[in-house]
């Protein structure tokens, strides 16, 4: 039980920083301490359950009755796996928070609307329950329209072919464009979610997935409630086709918001195909994992050459994080062992780079006013530390030796090679050797081509140093010690590919 404060604890601390609102240090700083709050908790729930000396471990928590008639309750299973994803939420939210104390205009709402992100996204990790997953799910996804309208940015884009008009008439590149755009295909796939939970949990006679998977088989064909979860959950993790939402979400978003939605939020469709799709539908996963790695196999090379030819640097961290997404979808469609440890992997990997490179991004912004790769040059002489960040969140995005990244994306291409498709070992090798390519040639234009100019010397504060030094040790730790993290989570892959 004592989990469940993680949820209750960003309450307080909404509640405290709206009654302080004229105060901008508790504004700044009560959020940052129910965040660290909420890792404590985690903490010592693993250290009370010895989850580090057990090889898996499952809690199910049932609070009460929602609508008895159909089997909804209020509960809540927790798994190890169920552990990494709350650490790795909790480190998007905390980098999330550090990258608003530049933010003086009403800092208590957006700090708000990041705490209340936390609360979904912790529920839906948990959840137990169908209608539940679905209630938190919504929860975390609905504030990132008022984040995007309130405290994004308006960008100068390019359009041009048949369709320009139309596009210019929808205002494209503009904060309110981005922030519908994005309302519009969640709300989409949030539709196809729900609609695919209620096919799910009416047929089977509850919503409890624990009770689901515990069946060992469904009691009726489910391919409709297959299909349209497989479809939301995609959505929601910015799979082709129905990715076009997110490079303009993150483009236009303020750092926090493109830190929560590469952190965290483009995670949750993962979340649910391996909390629901693998463990529920594995069958059916399986017959059809052919068209998840033909789509996942187009994130990875189209993201990859797609970010090659950005000139603003968000929107090339933007389609990075496309490509790496597909990486995750290959490793789960090999429907091994190693392909889930490295999926799981790869999304705290990915989670906690991605987190660095839009903070670096957003240091870069501030120091210069422009995220633009031509107008920038000369970083390493000016700004040493934001550039020394940056090169380093650069090179663990290629995944760089020591780094998480390499050891992630080496065990995926193992999880490949011991399936029936070795031959697609080529498209994460394609997809890393571009990423080389675009990752160098930024690095070098922005940061080591000197030019004389007036820029005047930059750094950053001890806060935003905390933070990025905070994150580097993470990314470093997991690629020197990988086997901590593999050990934890290796008897729960087995048990979700068994089904049990």
């Amino acid at each position: 039980m004592i989990l469940l404060l993680i949820l209750i604890v960003p309450l307080f601390a909404i509640i405290l920083i709206n009654f302080f609102v004229k105060e901008l240090r508790y504004i700044k700083y009560i959020p940052l301490i129910a965040s660290f709050g909420s890792l404590i908790l985690i903490i010592y729930y693993c250290k009370v359950n010895h989850l580090l000396d057990t090889s898996t471990y499952f809690e199910l928590i049932k609070l009460y009755e929602i609508f008895p008639k159909l089997g909804i309750s209020m509960s809540f299973s927790i798994s190890k796996v169920s552990i990494v994803l709350l650490v790795l939420s909790n480190i998007t939210i905390t980098t999330a928070l550090f990258s608003t104390f530049k933010i003086k205009k009403r800092l208590s709402q957006i700090n708000t609307l990041i705490m209340i992100i936390s609360i979904g996204i912790y529920g839906l990790i948990i959840a137990d329950d169908l209608f539940v997953f679905f209630l938190f799910y919504e929860i975390a996804v609905v504030p990132m329209f008022l984040i995007i309208t309130n405290w994004g940015y308006d960008l100068k884009r390019e359009v041009s072919g048949p369709f320009e008009g139309v596009l210019r008439s929808l205002s494209v590149g503009t904060k309110s464009y981005g922030a519908y755009k994005i309302t519009l295909y969640l709300l989409v796939g949030s539709l196809l979610i729900f609609l695919g939970l209620g096919v799910l949990g009416i047929n089977e006679g509850t919503f409890s997935i624990n009770e689901i998977i515990s069946r060992g088989s469904l009691k009726t064909n489910t391919n409709l409630a297959f299909f349209l979860l497989a479809i939301g959950f995609g959505s929601h993790s910015a799979l082709w086709p129905l990715h076009t939402w997110a490079p303009d979400g993150h483009g236009t978003a303020p750092t926090a918001g493109s830190i929560i939605f590469a952190g965290i939020l483009m995670k949750i469709g993962i979340i649910g195909f391996i909390k629901i799709i693998i463990t529920i539908f594995n069958p059916t996963f399986i017959e059809f994992s052919n068209i998840l790695i033909i789509l996942a196999s187009i994130n990875i090379i189209y993201g990859a050459f797609t970010a090659m030819m950005q000139d603003d640097l968000k929107y090339l961290a933007a389609y990075a994080s496309l490509s790496h997404i597909g990486y995750i979808f290959l490793a789960l469609a090999m429907n091994n062992q190693i392909g889930l440890n490295s999926a799981l992997l790869q999304t705290a990997s990915h989670g906690i780079i991605i987190c660095l490179l839009f903070f670096s991004v957003g240091l870069i912004f501030n120091a210069k006013g422009t995220r633009s790769i031509k107008e920038l040059n000369s970083l390493h002489d000016n700004a040493p530390i934001i550039s020394s960040i940056f090169i380093f969140s650069a090179f663990a995005s290629i995944g760089f030796p020591l780094t998480s990244g390499f050891i992630a994306e080496f065990l995926i291409i193992n999880s490949i090679a011991l399936s029936n498709n070795a031959i697609l070992i080529i498209i994460p090798l394609i997809g890393i050797f571009i990423t080389t390519l675009y990752m160098f040639r930024t690095v070098k234009k922005i940061c080591l081509q000197y030019v004389e100019t007036n820029n005047s010397y930059s750094t950053i504060s001890i806060d935003e140093k905390l933070i990025c030094y905070i994150l580097i040790v993470l990314i470093l730790g997991i690629g020197i010690f990988p086997n901590f993290f593999l050990n934890f989570i290796n008897g729960e892959s087995i048990k979700i590919l068994v089904g049990i």
